[in-house]
């Protein structure tokens, strides 16, 4: 009696354990459902410097800028939503010397100036991939009194329209890319991250009202984008810190992606 009461016992409980073995393994090998809106964050880390010379003595500057963007992506149908959450300069320094009779004169760029500030201003949809349009705002050199005024080039994508031919960031890029896209496989992952470096410089002319100067500029540049999928309902505008950014249709594609 022993024998056959145990032989119906196990054979009830080895069916239950095959089906929960089952259920496992078919569980890890379904693919991660389609998200339906992913947070995201673009990093830029700029290390750079610059010489203005024309005038009595040169002008050296070095400066170093780290600044992050942060906002959600939401599916609209076939194109994607693009929200302003946060925007940090989490580091900003700025130094310049101008060499004197007497010595070096050395000049700090005070929390009160001008600071860079990373923007993202859309992202466009190129076939399955994402293209981060950004840019920075400018900042104004010398520190030091001087005849003529400049703007310090900061990173940003090449979709910008050049004033003149080779005037446009892209053509100053000796090394790397400055283009930053995704690829839409990264988009159906749970978590993905793309590093992004490059190297610029540029000389150029500027009039002043004592004669010309040169402005010769460069820089080492690191972009990083981080996306965390998730699925359901984005928080979109529902989020107290959210904002619609202003912006158009982004143009040039077969898909334009709404910039908000």
């Amino acid at each position: 009696m022993k024998k056959v009461l145990t032989r119906r016992v196990l054979g009830p409980l080895s069916g239950i354990f095959l089906a929960l073995a089952l259920a496992a393994a078919l569980s890890f090998s379904r693919p991660f459902p389609g998200p339906s809106w992913w947070e995201v964050s673009l990093s830029v880390t700029v290390k750079g410097s610059y010489v203005i010379e024309g005038g009595e003595t040169p002008l050296r500057g070095e400066f170093t800028c780290r600044a992050r963007w942060a906002g959600t992506i939401e599916l609209d149908e076939n194109d994607f939503l693009l929200y302003h959450l946060k925007t940090e300069v989490l580091e900003w320094r700025l130094a310049e010397k101008s060499g004197l009779p007497k010595g070096e004169s050395l000049l700090l760029a005070q929390e009160t100036s001008e600071t860079p500030r990373l923007r993202l201003n859309y992202v466009l949809r190129e076939g399955s991939d994402l293209r981060f349009d950004y840019e920075f705002s400018e900042v104004s050199v010398p520190l030091h009194a001087s005849p003529v005024k400049a703007n310090l080039e900061f990173p940003r994508s090449s979709g910008h329209v050049a004033l003149s031919p080779g005037s446009g960031y892209g053509s100053g890029v000796s090394r790397g890319s400055n283009q930053v896209v995704i690829q839409g496989s990264d988009l159906e992952r749970r978590a993905a991250e793309r590093t992004f470096s490059w190297e610029w410089q540029r000389e150029k002319r500027i009039a002043g009202n004592s004669g010309t100067f040169l402005l010769t500029q460069r820089h080492t540049a690191e972009a990083v984008v981080a996306l965390i999928a998730h699925g359901g309902q984005g928080p979109g505008l529902c989020s107290p810190h959210a904002r619609s950014d202003e912006g158009g249709l982004a143009q040039g594609s077969t898909s334009a992606v709404l910039a908000r």
